[in-house]
């Protein structure tokens, strides 16, 4: 996984009074990471580790939908997604309207989805990644460094064609070992085994890279 980027060093340049604001980095959440953290009782630790990454967190209103619409499949989903929803940690961006969000994320999105806009949105299959992939084009066009938080095979490949930078499941627990967020590997191990249990997608912690990045993490003398 390559490492996110902080703000570009400024020694040397122009007063911070004079320098033009630097774009803020982005982190675009879909929801199968949002289910999967959320539902193992872990959005601290992804919430932490993203915003210890210097990634402001943005969530589509479409994805949490999405999200609380899980509930009934893993009761308490719902309710803990809302509390994290209705705090200062994520930004929710507001549902699509053609009549009100940017051209070019209603162009990127038709484009994702093959339909014009209004039969494309109405369609809740995959709508949400396609969404976070339209924001995320429409972002990095502004000038921001943008990071998608999404695990879906298919959506990664949406994203990768369009040139964003791409985070999994796996990628968010290797920074939170970079970062000193497990105290053993048994913890670590815990952890994933939990997030497991809310899909199908994530392979064996044996064939991870979690244990090579485990034995390889920052250790204070």
């Amino acid at each position: 996984m390559e490492g996110v980027g902080g703000l570009p060093d400024e020694r040397d340049g122009p007063s911070a009074e004079d320098a033009p604001l630097q774009p803020e980095p982005l982190c675009i959440l879909d929801a199968v990471i949002c289910v999967h953290f959320v539902g193992a009782n872990l959005h601290r630790l992804l919430i932490d580790v993203l915003r210890q990454a210097d990634l402001v967190l943005l969530v589509p209103q479409e994805v949490c939908d999405e999200i609380s619409g899980k509930d009934r499949k893993f009761p308490g989903l719902g309710l803990r997604w809302k509390k994290l929803e209705q705090s200062s940690h994520v930004r929710v961006l507001p549902r699509l309207e053609a009549s009100t969000a940017p051209a070019r994320v209603i162009e990127v999105f038709e484009d994702v989805r093959g339909r014009q806009f209004e039969d494309a949105h109405a369609d809740p299959r995959d709508r949400g990644e396609a969404v976070v992939v339209a924001h995320g084009v429409h972002h990095q066009h502004l000038g921001h460094e943008v990071w998608l938080a999404i695990d879906d095979q298919g959506g990664r490949a949406i994203a990768a064609a369009r040139g964003l930078q791409l985070l999994s499941i796996e990628d968010v627990l290797v920074m939170a070992v970079q970062f000193g967020r497990f105290a053993t590997e048994g913890t670590l191990k815990d952890a994933y085994a939990k997030l497991r249990k809310y899909g199908e997608g994530l392979a064996p912690y044996e064939a991870t890279i979690l244990h090579k990045e485990w034995q390889s993490r920052p250790t204070q003398a």
